[in-house]
């Protein structure tokens, strides 16, 4: 049962995200301006009474179905180091200081300050201080960034202490600088240090504890053992994800649903107001803000259809399928589902009370029934996918 509840909190979220969509202010919220409130005058997709039993016209055998998911979920140690040095660069930790040398070679990560100078004046933007550059490459070192080319030309040969400088002309089309565009420029650096290339056999545990001192992570063997356990969760869950994608794509695929001409209708109507609230500033239409982003509202409608229409066969589908196995409210476990609601990251959800007005227009018990419904669905969908016959391929197409 445990296993059925994480399943649960794991799809509940993404399987049926369209679900239960307000639409206005028909039940009593502030009026949004927009066409779903102009066109729609019907009941709301909630008080709508839906006999599944009716609507889903076959139902597929949904027990012990065969489904194949198709990805790479193993974790290997390469994959863990690769991602552990990534994570390193990212907070600037260097390799140790070279010793045997103090001129720079070919091959040298050299540490710097840089300031750039066109016409003798410095620019803005073209100043950095402790930059550990790849000369040979020619890019900041931690985050592989490029350079203009000749950029880090004057460094080879440069001792550590002094001053040396690169001539640079720009590109003839810079956008970032427009007054730079083809110019010849003049970046001078003071030579700080030459560092080895990071790798986990030269990280100390000390260069962690400084550069992750504020997630509490001090040792080395810590922070790979915390990069595997991440990088496993998020296997795991994607994993999770494409087995939700097949089971919902074989049940759509092997059942017949219809979906009533008044539900759709609602249901789009509900979504095109929600999404208005969500997206359209208040002195915007919807119209106006679909033309700025290059769409229509025709073209945006058919999409909404599209996308629906799958929604509502799997809220069906699955609905269907919690009538069947007499799947019932389990109150700890509904308190879950919704506090996993309010702790998502929603700063209007959170609270109870909160996704009850937004899941029901205003209308807090049409939300409750909706979230409900939701519930049973994704305890369904749940059900069914720990029936199922799984095979995982490996993206290569070889059986794991």
């Amino acid at each position: 049962m445990k296993k059925r509840i994480i399943a649960l909190l794991l799809c509940m979220t993404t399987a049926f995200s369209m679900v239960a969509c307000g639409s206005g202010s028909k039940n009593g919220t502030e009026s949004t301006e927009g066409v779903a409130q102009e066109t729609y005058n019907g009941k709301s997709s909630a008080q709508m009474d839906i006999d599944l039993s009716k609507q889903v016209k076959k139902l597929a055998d949904y027990k012990g179905i065969d489904v194949t998911i198709t990805g790479n979920y193993d974790v290997t140690d390469d994959q863990v180091n690769e991602r552990t040095l990534a994570l390193l660069n990212y907070r600037g930790v260097k390799g140790p200081e070279v010793t045997d040398h103090d001129t720079v070679q070919d091959g040298d990560l050299v540490l710097v300050d840089f300031t750039g100078y066109h016409n003798d004046e410095a620019f803005e933007g073209g100043a950095a201080t402790d930059v550990l550059i790849d000369v040979s490459n020619n890019c900041e070192a931690t985050q592989q960034t490029g350079y203009i080319d000749g950029f880090s030309d004057g460094l080879l040969g440069a001792k550590v202490g002094e001053e040396t400088s690169s001539d640079v002309r720009f590109p003839d089309e810079y956008p970032n600088n427009p007054d730079l565009a083809g110019e010849m420029t003049t970046f001078k650096f003071n030579v700080k240090g030459i560092y080895e290339p990071l790798t986990l056999d030269n990280l100390t545990d000390d260069a962690v504890k400084d550069a992750l001192s504020d997630s509490g992570i001090e040792t080395k063997d810590d922070l790979i053992k915390n990069v595997r356990a991440m990088m496993e969760q998020q296997a795991a869950s994607s994993k999770s994800q494409d087995t939700i994608n097949e089971v919902q794509n074989y049940m759509i695929d092997n059942s017949t649903v219809e979906i009533p001409d008044d539900y759709m209708e609602a249901r789009l109507a509900e979504y095109q107001a929600q999404f208005t609230r969500d997206n359209v500033g208040e002195t915007q239409t919807l119209e106006e803000y679909l033309t700025a982003n290059n769409t229509t509202l025709e073209d945006q409608q058919k999409n909404w259809r599209t996308s629906l229409e799958k929604q509502i066969k799997n809220e069906f589908i699955f609905g269907r399928i919690a009538e069947l196995e007499g799947l019932e409210i389990d109150q700890d476990k509904y308190d879950q589902f919704i506090s996993y609601i309010t702790s998502s990251g929603n700063s209007q959800l959170t609270t109870e009370e909160a996704i009850y007005d937004y899941y029901g227009n205003g209308n807090k018990k049409d939300g409750e029934k909706n979230l409900k419904a939701l519930y049973l669905a994704n305890d369904a969908l749940s059900f069914v996918i720990e029936n199922a016959n799984v095979t995982v391929k490996a993206a290569d197409s070889t059986e794991n």
